[in-house]
């Protein structure tokens, strides 16, 4: 079996097949970049309406997915598996399109604009050190201030960070890029 076998699942893929295959590795790439960047949207980009607006999204994605199997004929394959199979999709896909769909439009793409045009900055906060083991995250962070409202709502930070200022209040300093999408944290520092 070849590579393209592999990729394609035909040594001689279609071009409808490249280009599917290069969206999915795009999106993924995008997704991947949004779950590690430390960006804090802006307050218009947060919230319970953008929730909302994105499961709709996500709906009418879902849609176009089950129009398209349902023109090549694989419908029947999804309905097959049984009525609670095909009832978990219907819930699950639209939050799953929704939320990559927002982790793209709020999270990564304003994130690489930002970056890119948006103004250097250095702006004070009063932020709270908490600890919390986590298998899939960082067990040091750094909550509140430009954070708050965002997902997730924390940076990460150093454990040497946090013992210096455990559990506790600490003035400190963010830099980054500004622009009107929101705030590309780089760097942070403690003012004590």
């Amino acid at each position: 079996m070849g590579w393209k076998q592999g990729v394609f699942g035909s040594e001689r893929p279609t071009r409808e097949q490249w280009v599917g295959t290069l969206v999915a590795l795009a999106v993924l790439a995008l997704v991947m970049a949004g779950m590690f960047v430390d960006f804090a949207p802006a307050p218009a980009l947060r919230g319970v309406h953008m929730a909302v607006i994105f499961l709709i999204v996500g709906v009418i994605e879902t849609a176009l997915l089950f129009a398209h199997a349902s023109r090549r004929g694989r419908m029947g394959q999804l309905v097959d598996k049984g009525f609670l199979k095909f009832l978990f999709l219907l819930v699950a896909i639209p939050c799953m399109l929704g939320f990559v769909s927002w982790l793209i439009a709020i999270k990564t793409l304003p994130w690489g604009i930002t970056r890119v045009f948006g103004s250097e900055v250095r702006e004070r906060h009063v932020m709270e050190t908490r600890h919390t083991r986590s298998r899939r995250s960082c067990d040091y962070r750094l909550s509140g201030g430009p954070m708050e409202g965002a997902f997730p709502s924390y940076l990460c930070i150093r454990e040497a960070f946090y013992h210096r200022h455990p559990d506790r209040q600490v003035e400190v300093v963010l830099t980054g890029r500004r622009s009107a999408l929101g705030f590309s944290i780089q760097h942070i520092y403690s003012q004590e």
